[in-house]
Formats: structure tokens, sequence, C-alpha cells
């Protein structure tokens, strides 16, 4: 990662991570097109994305959620980073992917990667938490899906993870319709 965008990443994350606990006072929850948040975030990241020759597939067409467009595209930034960090040699692939549910949207996100161990896989969104493989990378901290959890507590997004270890990883976001405006 050039070293500016490593920075520049390190700075958000930290200034996220203090606002973490009063996300309430900067958030602004609005229907939002996921895949224009999607592929703004993608945009975003796209010379990290070239540079560690990644494809980006995006199938998010007509799915709308009721979200704060910061900090669902600094959650999906941070999964994105792990998909490119944690990725096989040579190229790499990240698909996102949208579909309904009751009462909701889902968003997965899954890498071809080179996977999370079963014996690990429940404590990845753990503070501090990195794993083998984040042993092995001397740019993990254990905070980026500690955070990712964290805020989609706060935006009554449910995440999960699922993982098969040396083939892929899937990140699923489930957004609620209708019932987390009512709570606001």
């Amino acid at each position: 990662m050039p070293e500016l965008l490593k920075i520049e990443n390190q700075v958000e994350s930290a200034l996220f991570y203090a606002r973490s606990d009063t996300v309430y006072q900067d958030y602004l929850i609005r229907e939002h097109s996921l895949d224009e948040i999607v592929l703004e975030t993608v945009q975003k990241n796209r010379t990290f994305l070239i540079q560690n020759q990644m494809s980006i597939q995006v199938d998010c067409q007509n799915s709308t959620v009721y979200t704060d467009e910061k900090w669902l595209s600094f959650i999906l930034t941070q999964i994105l980073l792990n998909g490119v960090k944690y990725k096989k040699e040579g190229t790499g692939h990240i698909r996102f992917c949208s579909y309904p549910v009751k009462n909701g949207v889902q968003l997965s996100i899954e890498d071809q990667g080179i996977g999370i161990s079963e014996s690990e896989l429940p404590r990845i969104f753990d503070k501090g938490f990195t794993g083998i493989n984040g042993r092995e990378n001397a740019h993990s901290t254990g905070m980026g899906l500690y955070l990712c959890k964290k805020l989609c507590g706060k935006l009554g997004i449910h995440i999960s993870a699922r993982s098969a270890e040396g083939l892929s990883t899937t990140f699923v976001l489930t957004f609620p319709k209708g019932t987390y405006l009512s709570k606001l």
C-alpha cells in the first residue's frame, strides 16, 4: 500500500474510532442507492485496487437501504482493504452483490483470498484480534473489523462473515427495511 494511502487510512480509522461511541451525533440516516455507495467506495480506492491487481464486480442494482453514506463507506472500505491485504499471490477478485431478504436487503462482499481459519472466524470482530494471517502481515492492527462491527451495530446493520480457508471470505451486511427508522 502506498505510504500516503496507508497514513490516510490510519488517520481515518483513528477518527472513526474516536467518534464511534457518539455516532448518533454525526450520522444522517437516509435512503441511499447501495449501488452508488459501493461504486463510490470502489472509485475512492481505485488506485490502490489497480496497484494490487484487483478486479471488482458490483451487482447491486435496484437495492436501496436506509443508512449513513459516510459511515457505510468507511465500513466497506475496511472490508475492501482486508480483501486486498489478504489476497492470494497475483491478481485478486472481490464481488459485491445485493439481494432482498425478508424485511431488508443483504449485501454480500466476497473475496477470492486466503481465507480465515475456522477456529479464528468467531474472533475476527474482536478488538485487537489479528489472527495468524494478521501476524504475518505487518500492517494489521486488529481494529478494522472491530470498527466495522461496532459501527454496524450503531447503524442497525447486522454484519457476519463466513470463510473457507485457502479459498475465500464473505462478509454479509443485512440492512433492515423501515424498522430502524422508527427507532430514531
